[in-house]
């Protein structure tokens, strides 16, 4: 009888330690968004996110100041929108998969290499915040078609990219031609020896080159030297850029959401991806001011799907 009640008390004593792993594993979300700063554009990433996903799949958002909360509750994937979230995320101690979002590519690929150095290095994929080279190219032909000349400025990140923006330059038979800004202080002596030699100047997402700070500078010497610019949000089209191809705060959600999606199915983030959709927006003023005539947003997009139909 005595072994019967203590086999009895141990089956009670399994069950309640069971019950409390299977308490905190519920509890535990399975997705963590984290963002960088609570700002529109990082909400619609992450609620884009949550939306797409199934609501049991227990999407939580946080910011990056709040990751000591998540020790207790790990989710099985991380979400990182945001230079400051992916860098935040890179350093703690959550092993769980990471997805990181509003990054340029030469950027993941210093995560990934930074990540790779670690004893246990995490599983690191992404959706790249900048367009393919080659579909920005197509983009600069359809709106420039007589454009050859390709004007890019490089920063330490960017700079990285050289090789792939002079093969597609070559590929699209055009001439790349490229300077190196290693400070503010170059910016102005650069773009004097940039700017007569090329047809059109195209904005990489370089924050040592082109941020808050720089932008209005830039802009306006192209617009001094009757030059369009090409930007990369429609942030920059706003300021005065003569068009972008970008993608949205929800293009990006969605195509991350897909992606988390695929991992829950086969046990294992995607690779690193470009944006699979975008948009086009246009600065009709600053274009007639430079005597450029430009079509519709919806016109050109609908032309750039064409041209791009992935």
């Amino acid at each position: 009888m005595r072994r019967l009640r203590r086999l009895v008390s141990l089956s009670i004593y399994a069950l309640a330690i069971l019950a409390t792993a299977w308490s905190a594993r519920a509890g535990a979300n399975e997705v963590t968004v984290v963002i960088s700063e609570d700002t529109p554009t990082y909400r619609d990433v992450a609620n884009t996110i949550r939306g797409r996903l199934a609501p049991s799949k227990g999407v939580s958002i946080v910011k990056a100041a709040a990751l000591d909360g998540l020790k207790l509750k790990p989710p099985h994937y991380l979400v990182a929108v945001g230079s400051q979230a992916a860098q935040a995320l890179a350093t703690s101690d959550l092993d769980a998969p990471m997805l990181v979002t509003l990054l340029p590519k030469t950027a993941v690929d210093r995560l990934i290499a930074e990540s790779r150095k670690d004893i246990n290095p995490r599983a690191i994929s992404a959706v790249y915040l900048d367009q393919p080279i080659g579909r920005q190219f197509d983009f600069i032909r359809l709106i420039l078609p007589e454009a050859t000349r390709i004007g890019v400025l490089l920063g330490s990140e960017s700079g990285k990219q050289y090789a792939v923006l002079q093969a597609a330059a070559l590929e699209k038979r055009m001439r790349l031609v490229a300077q190196s800004v290693g400070g503010e202080r170059e910016l102005a002596p650069t773009l004097q020896r940039l700017l007569p030699e090329i047809d059109v100047l195209l904005a990489l997402p370089d924050p040592a080159v082109f941020n808050a700070g720089t932008i209005q500078f830039i802009l306006l010497a192209s617009y001094r030297q009757g030059l369009p610019l090409i930007g990369f949000s429609a942030t920059y089209v706003r300021a005065g850029a003569i068009a972008s191809l970008h993608s949205t705060p929800a293009h990006i959600g969605e195509q991350a959401a897909d992606m988390l999606t695929a991992a829950m199915r086969g046990g294992a983030l995607p690779p690193p991806q470009y944006p699979r959709q975008y948009a086009v927006a246009t600065n009709p003023h600053v274009a007639r001011s430079l005597g450029i005539v430009i079509e519709s947003e919806e016109a050109m997009l609908q032309r750039m799907r064409a041209l791009d139909p992935r």
